[in-house]
């Protein structure tokens, strides 16, 4: 009977020994890294995409300090994630770039280079995902030094040269860009670099009164300096501002700048004339 009992209670080991195996082998097959399968995560599938929504949406929200523009586009690398409690820590190289319509062209106007960031966020009872915490290594001296308190050092050597994924980031930034032209219905070239402008044919001191003229008028402030157009939505509605130029009947340097709708009809105009390298309204 006791040879019985002790060959029993040895079945019984080994059977839960194979479903506890049999159950953890299920969830490592599971189981999906962020970036690839190189980097380590304790994330499965579904909680990836919540992190690579929250990533997102924090990045473009940090956007909006960039100054103006139509629409937001951010790039992004998830390095790793580190969960404790309700407290999720995503490592990422991030980027951002803001467009906007100019000469009818949706260009990048402003944005970043890939920035190491490292992003704290928070989980709700509903698996909402709230940012508390959004943080980019220190200028100058200070940047190598704070990259490496802020990262594992598992990846100095991919955010020390964060700039290689650049490139990536910013095909990121033009497929965002791309998908927000099909959602409002506008077919128009999609740029992730700098687009030649026509520059007004006026003298330097003109230009530079010009210049200080744009900074210090609200309307002004949204005509381009350059001879085009820039597309600006106020209050949900599109207008077109445009500069241009042209001649007095006596050869003088005339610049016009106007504020449009859509469909040309136009709302406000002014116009200058260079005087002594300055720019003297006369309408």
């Amino acid at each position: 009977m006791r040879k019985v009992a002790i060959f029993s209670l040895l079945i019984g080991i080994m059977i839960i020994g194979m479903f506890f195996y049999g159950e953890n082998d299920f969830k490592a097959k599971d189981a999906m890294p962020i970036l690839d399968e190189s980097v380590s995560s304790s994330y499965e599938r579904k909680d990836a995409t919540n992190v690579e929504t929250a990533v997102s949406e924090a990045i473009k929200e940090h956007g909006k300090t960039y100054g103006k523009g139509e629409y937001v586009a951010e790039g992004h690398i998830i390095l790793d994630t580190e969960q404790k409690g309700n407290k999720v820590k995503a490592y990422t190289i991030a980027s951002i770039g803001v467009f906007e319509f100019q000469d009818g062209i949706f260009a990048i106007v402003s944005g970043s280079g890939a920035i190491p960031t490292v992003m704290t966020f928070s989980i709700d009872e509903h698996g909402q995902y709230k940012l508390i915490a959004y943080e980019e290594p220190l200028d100058g001296e200070a940047y190598v030094k704070s990259i490496k308190k802020m990262f594992p050092k598992t990846y100095h050597s991919k955010v020390l040269y964060a700039d290689k994924y650049y490139d990536e980031l910013a095909k990121q930034q033009e497929r965002q860009a791309q998908e927000y032209l099909k959602k409002i219905g506008r077919h128009a070239k999609v740029s992730i670099s700098y687009v030649e402008k026509q520059p007004l044919n006026i003298s330097v001191q003109a230009m530079n009164h010009f210049l200080r003229m744009l900074s210090s008028d609200p309307f002004l402030n949204e005509c381009p300096d350059w001879l085009g157009t820039r597309e600006v939505i106020e209050q949900g509605i599109r207008y077109v501002y445009e500069t241009s130029q042209s001649k007095t009947n006596d050869g003088g340097d005339v610049v016009t700048l106007r504020k449009m709708k859509e469909d040309g009809a136009v709302i406000d105009m002014r116009q200058y004339v260079i005087e002594e390298n300055k720019l003297k309204r006369i309408k």
